[in-house]
Parts: structure tokens; sequence; C-alpha cells
């Protein structure tokens, strides 16, 4: 082994680890030093050519984060394990239902979309290959994030690592809809995404910001203001029958490698911005923690809420996340708890939800009003047994049960 990775690899094992619920959402395979980045004519990223000290900066990510992203990494050894034969469910992060019931996941990790099947296996959407843009199955997705979909039935990605916003039309090809390296334009990390009934997508970034884009490609920053402490990490973003836009507003620290975004207050919170712009907070006291159920919303603990769906009497569900929970604001914003007992597995499956262990969910999706899609996000990289899934509670009785996981066959278009 080279020495220069070994003395790296020492080094990264000092690293203090973060929270397991950040688990290296903004961590990224980025080669170093004589191998910085340089714009493409596309809206792109080009790297530089592998070298030993590129492979320490990726083996250190790696050990902090507990998995490799090796996209674009020109190594046969390393592109063996993202052949399609060897794909599988590694981190559910985003989700999404068509109006025809289909159900979309995307695996942050595994870098790639899938759409589940009737008979429990996975299908690929888009991912796993190297184009840019194209046939969407043929193609490089970076840390896909949330899902939406739009009125023509087009899937759309936010693609965080790859700071883009992509789009797979019905023919199965892959577009780029937004992007950070465009004129100016300022994604970072984009993470949520949902149209409005006109069709302006609006989309959340780690920037701090809320971006709405028209049809036409033109757009405007969304004003969270006039809350305190004020917003700090906008997230997952859902609207409701009404047109009003509800965000999640997470961690108030969210660790970079070599940067830290803090603020004084702010977080862990669940905001919703009215047609008139005003804002208002729906849940969370800016403190994190857990504590509240059984009362008003706004008086509770959370801590990083993440996705957030609607069942069909109005009642707003969210991920409260680094609580390994499911929680639930009725209409008179009594707060309380669907899922989750507060420890991490994927134990309870057939049973109540509520006496569930839930690793770290992220994405929500309801299906035909009662039927809510968990993208359950607990993995252990150095066990390939250990996975996140895809669980669903039937809201009905409260049961709750896993539809997919790393077990799940996976399926690729040729």
């Amino acid at each position: 082994m080279d020495e220069l990775i070994r003395s790296t690899i020492q080094e990264a094992l000092a690293v203090e680890q973060p929270p397991p619920g950040l688990r290296a959402r903004v961590i990224a395979a980025v080669p170093m030093e004589h191998n910085q980045a340089t714009p493409a004519r596309r809206p792109s990223l080009r790297f530089g050519p592998l070298t030993s000290r590129s492979v320490a900066a990726i083996v250190t990510i790696a050990l902090v984060a507990g998995v490799v992203y090796s996209r674009n990494i020109p190594s046969n050894h390393l592109g063996r394990a993202q052949q399609a034969s060897g794909a599988r469910l590694i981190s559910p992060e985003g989700i999404a239902v068509a109006p025809d019931g289909t159900v979309y996941v995307s695996d942050y990790v595994g870098n790639r979309v899938y759409r589940l099947q009737g008979d429990g296996s996975l299908l690929t959407v888009a991912g796993g290959g190297s184009a840019y843009e194209g046939r969407a199955t043929k193609s490089n997705i970076f840390g896909p994030a949330g899902l939406t979909l739009d009125q023509q039935g087009n899937l759309y990605i936010a693609d965080n690592l790859g700071g883009t916003i992509r789009r797979v039309d019905s023919d199965g090809m892959l577009t780029t809809v937004a992007t950070i390296h465009g004129a100016g334009s300022n994604f970072n990390l984009p993470l949520g995404i949902a149209f409005d009934a006109s069709g302006v997508l609006y989309v959340g970034d780690f920037a701090g910001d809320v971006h709405a884009i028209q049809p036409d490609g033109s757009g405007h920053v969304v004003s969270i203001a006039g809350i305190a402490p004020p917003t700090v990490v906008p997230g997952y973003l859902a609207f409701d029958t009404t047109g009003d836009l509800y965000v999640s507003d997470r961690s108030p620290s969210s660790k970079y490698i070599g940067q830290t975004i803090q603020s004084p207050g702010g977080g862990c919170r669940i905001l919703r911005i009215k047609r008139d712009q005003s804002v208002a907070v729906v849940a969370g006291t800016g403190k994190c923690g857990y504590s509240g159920d059984g009362g008003p919303a706004t008086n509770a603990q959370l801590n990083d809420p993440s996705g957030i769906a609607f069942d069909s009497s109005g009642n707003l569900y969210f991920s409260d996340s680094n609580n390994h929970r499911i929680r639930r604001i009725d209409a008179r914003g009594i707060i309380t708890t669907q899922a989750g007992i507060g420890s991490v597995g994927h134990a309870g499956d057939s049973g109540s939800a509520s006496r569930a262990t839930l690793g770290y969910p992220y994405g929500l999706a309801m299906r035909s009003g009662n039927l809510l899609y968990v993208a359950d996000a607990y993995c252990d990289c150095m066990d390939p047994d250990v996975t996140g899934r895809v669980r669903v509670i039937r809201l009905s009785d409260g049961t709750i049960t896993t539809v997919a996981s790393g077990q799940s066959r996976v399926l690729t278009p040729s």
C-alpha cells in the first residue's frame, strides 16, 4: 500500500465521527491538490487523473462517512462495484408516488433511482452509468435525494452531490434542468423538491435557500424571513391542498469535511410558507431534542426533521430522523408519534408501527391517501447485510411492513 494512503487512513481514524443521522450527506470523493475539479463544457465537473493523493482523499472520506463514492473514478478495481449485476438498495433517501400509484425511491449511496415493482423487485430508472445525460440508466447521478413528478409524469431528481436537478422523461431519457454551475445559479447540495399546482418547481438546498424555478427555467429565491431564530438548512418540501409550502428546517449544525455550517439558533422545525409569503412555525422550538407528544407541535422538540407528507384528511406526517421516529400533526396542531420507539433498527414488521424500530427515516410519500411510504436510510456499510429499507405504514390500522431492502432483486433495463 502506498505510504501516503497508509498515513491518510491513520489520520482519518483519528477524526471525530459525525453524528450518525448526518451520515455523510455532504461527503463526496473529491480529487485533491493537482487534480482540482475544473468546469466542463456541460454543466458538470471533469476530474483529473487518479493519483495516490486523490485515492488517499477518497479513503479518508470513506472512513469518516462510512462509504466510498466511486463515481467517475477511472479504476477497474473500484469500477466493478458499480456494475449493474452488483447493484442493490443501500441507503434510500427520497421517495415519490406517481398518480397511478407507481413508487420511486432514490438510493443516496448507491447513486441510483429505482421503481418499486409489484413482485418486490427494484427496477433501475436512473443511474449506474457514466454519461452525463442521455439514457437515464446509462447516466451518472451522484447522491440522488428528493424526488417529485410533474403533471406530465416526468420524474425529477435532486442530484444532491452533483448540484443539479435532473429530469427523466417517459422515454427514459435524462436531462439536466437546473445546475449549480450555470451563470447566476447558486444551488448548494439540493435536497427537497416539490411542484406547486401551477408547475413551478421548488428546491431546498444546504445554502439555506428555497429556489422557485419557473417552467421556462427562470427562477428566484423564496424568502423565509420573519421568524426567530432564522432558518438554517431547508430540507424536504411539500405542498398542502391549499397551496401552502411546508419546509423541514433541519439540524442547526451540519458538518462538512473542512467546513461547518452553524447558526446561533434555529433548525429542528417544520415551517409553513403561505401563498402571501408569510412564514409560520408549524412544529419545533428551534432547539433539537425529543419532547412534546400530546401537546401543541410548536412546543415540541424535533431532531433533524426531514420528509413531509399529508394524508387524505390533511394531517401532516414528518420524519423525525435523528429521533428515529415518524411523527404526526393533526388539524388542531397536536403532535404525536406515529412510528418508532427511538432506538435504531428494523424490527417490528407486520406489527404496530408505534412499537417498531426505525433507522434514519428521510423521504416520505403518501399513496392512496392512507399508505405512508418511508425511506428508512439506516445501513452499516461495513456489513453488507445491514442496509436501508423502504417501509410502508398502513394508517388505517397502524401496521408497518418492509417492501424493499438490500436483499431485493435489482433489475436494469437492457
